[in-house]
């Protein structure tokens, strides 16, 4: 089996960047001992916001509501402060509260709609986003983070254009660049993804998530050997990134290095044992090199990380098929099509199951099911005529391979996307 591009968990587009947006009306006050009143109380906890003594700053701000209720400045830093700590939701309490003093404040909905998109609450999120560029439409950071709630939904044109947007608004914006480039990317504009990541390096050449991101990107167009060098540079500038350790993994495997992909998928689980993607890939290479019982093993170990994975349970199919376990081969295509019931190449694998098993009208029902999600599936007319033939269907079986003999080539089973299109696993992957 050939990965096209490159498996990746990389670090989350999704990044929690807290905007600190109190106004600081008077100067500093003694760092220690009972203070006059609310506003000093105040103006020290915005202190230890800027220093990272964040439980300080709770408790200062609680002070100054104590003496003053009715603050949406506490009220703000206290939901910042929050926030730093992991209380999620006492912060968005908190700005619920300023907002319900100050209906207007860009802060708050800016500050809630990254809270929102931290906790995966996409719609609560874009819902902010929109009523901050409603009071100021020209916000950058508000188009940026828009981008990451759009992108984490699937809607990666959307995400482009608030990523272009947000250009417009500040051009030599590294992180945008890195953004847009990875939303492309995930339409499969690969050369147009490069082009943004190789602007991003332009302006930070030391980037190392660009560095990842762009070899994968090369591996989906099979610049395989440009792509390795992209995850050698990311792994200099960061030896122990386990990213840029499957991406190299893969990108060899494609090459037919699938010891050294093996290695290298090795180090990735060292570094993150419960990494379900690099037992996928080291799956896959011990696959190519026909350690299938191996292979079935770390198939294993990814499902009991992503049980609800569908075309893993497709692969760890295949292998068991190479085993002649049809059986169980035929178990783990029946999950993998509950969960993806529009997998022709499942129907299909099961169907080819079946017939090993001499169950040929139920192998015509999957070739049938096959061919009905894929009109030009050759090799499933090819084995439903075969299969038509082992129960004397002779006019079917000859009609079958007359329309496997019309199409214009007949690849053989295994290879590229007559089995598997790994690439839709590669965009699933990444992020």
């Amino acid at each position: 089996m050939k990965l096209h591009g490159a498996l990746y968990l990389g670090r989350t587009i999704r990044t929690l960047s807290w905007f600190i947006a109190v106004a600081v009306a008077c100067a500093a006050v003694a760092a220690c001992g009972s203070l006059p009143n609310a506003e000093a109380y105040l103006n020290r906890g915005i202190d230890n916001l800027h220093t990272g003594q964040y439980q300080d700053a709770v408790a200062d701000f609680e002070e100054a509501l104590q003496l003053q209720p009715e603050t949406a400045d506490a009220y703000m830093g206290l939901a910042s402060a929050k926030a730093y700590l992991g209380q999620f939701q006492d912060a968005i309490d908190d700005l619920d509260q300023a907002l319900r003093l100050q209906p207007d404040n860009l802060d708050a909905y800016v500050n809630r709609g990254k809270v929102y998109l931290h906790l995966g609450q996409s719609q609560d999120a874009i819902d902010d986003f929109d009523q901050a560029l409603r009071l100021q439409p020209d916000n950058l950071d508000v188009y940026v983070n828009r981008g990451k709630v759009y992108h984490s939904l699937g809607q990666f044109q959307d995400a482009i254009d608030d990523f272009d947007q947000a250009l417009k608004l500040q051009p030599y914006n590294v992180t945008t660049y890195f953004l847009r480039g990875a939303s492309k990317a995930k339409l499969r504009q690969y050369h147009a993804a490069i082009a943004d990541f190789d602007y991003a390096l332009r302006l930070k050449p030391d980037h190392i998530d660009v560095y990842v991101h762009r070899g994968h990107a090369k591996a989906c167009l099979d610049q395989n050997q440009d792509a390795i060098a992209d995850f050698d540079k990311a792994l200099k500038l960061q030896p122990d990134n386990a990213d840029a350790y499957i991406g190299r993994g893969v990108a060899k495997a494609n090459l037919g290095q699938n010891q050294d992909a093996i290695a290298d998928y090795d180090h990735a689980l060292k570094l993150q044992p419960d990494n379900a993607y690099a037992y996928i890939g080291r799956a896959i290479a011990k696959d190519n090199l026909g350690q299938y019982q191996d292979a079935v093993a770390d198939y294993d170990q990814a499902l009991q990380l992503q049980p609800d994975y569908a075309d893993v349970y497709f692969y760890r199919g295949l292998a068991k098929d190479d085993l002649g376990q049809y059986q169980d081969a035929i178990t783990d295509y029946d999950q993998g099509l509950l969960l993806k019931p529009d997998d022709a190449h499942a129907h299909f694998h099961r169907g080819l199951a079946k017939a090993n098993l001499g169950q040929y009208q139920d192998a015509i029902a999957d070739y049938d099911q096959a061919l009905q999600l894929k009109r030009d599936y050759a090799h499933a007319y090819v084995n439903r005529g075969l299969a038509k033939d082992n129960l004397g269907q002779y006019q079917g079986s000859f009609a079958d391979l007359q329309a496997a003999a019309a199409l214009e080539s007949v690849k053989v089973a295994g290879d590229g996307d007559s089995i598997l299109d790994t690439e839709q696993l590669v965009l699933q992957l990444w992020h």
